[in-house]
């Protein structure tokens, strides 16, 4: 079974069960590791809150990654490869595409295409960087969560920024949610959000 197949799964196995929506998220991860046990030869930790699959190395007891991804830890230890590998096998999007859309610039993950190509409006547009950045990163550098502040400045380095309303343009983002106060907000996907992610990387490349 494919990747984006199994989230599918795992996410209408969700909503059939007819669970309480606070436990939305614990049961989709479950669902998906019922539905698609990761393969023993790569011995890969535990899936994070956030979606994200956490390397062998975590073990902080907090739930903070501790990986080659994790934020303040020196930089990106990992290859742009090994972070389009992981994004493909949890996601299921075509790996080409995913070239397409983001990219490796020394320690910094960035979006490759014109911010002017991520929506019709600021709003849109800066939605659309929370999303590539939010699960590129959850994945890629197996992150819990993404610092807001990341985004943020992918949006201003893209031209997207609108300062009044960055924030709220990213809290209405379906399928994410937004943790913190001030500087220390941080946003991780939900289900939706992970299972929708495929077809977000379609429309932003003029694919469908």
């Amino acid at each position: 079974m494919g990747a984006s197949e199994t989230l599918k799964k795992a996410w209408a196995a969700v909503k059939d069960a007819d669970l309480p929506e606070s436990i939305h998220e614990v049961a989709f991860r479950e669902a998906v590791r019922l539905l698609a046990p990761p393969p023993a030869a790569t011995t890969p930790g535990p899936i994070a809150p956030g979606g994200a699959k956490l390397s062998g190395r975590v073990g902080t007891g907090n739930g903070a990654p501790t990986g080659d991804g994790a934020e303040g830890g020196g930089g990106i230890a990992v290859s742009e490869a090994t972070i389009y590998d992981r994004v493909v096998a949890q996601t299921g999007v075509d790996r080409e595409k995913l070239e397409q859309l983001v990219h490796l610039d020394g320690d910094v993950l960035k979006v490759s295409i014109p911010g002017l190509r991520l929506g019709k409006t600021n709003a849109e547009r800066a939605r659309s960087v929370a999303q590539i950045l939010t699960i590129t990163r959850g994945f890629g550098l197996e992150e819990s969560e993404t610092s807001l502040e990341l985004i943020r400045a992918e949006c201003d380095r893209l031209r997207v920024y609108d300062q009044n309303n960055f924030s709220g343009h990213v809290k209405a983002l379906a399928g994410f949610v937004v943790t913190g106060t001030g500087a220390n907000r941080r946003v991780r996907a939900k289900g939706p959000g992970i299972a929708a992610f495929p077809g977000i990387v379609d429309k932003l490349l003029g694919l469908e």
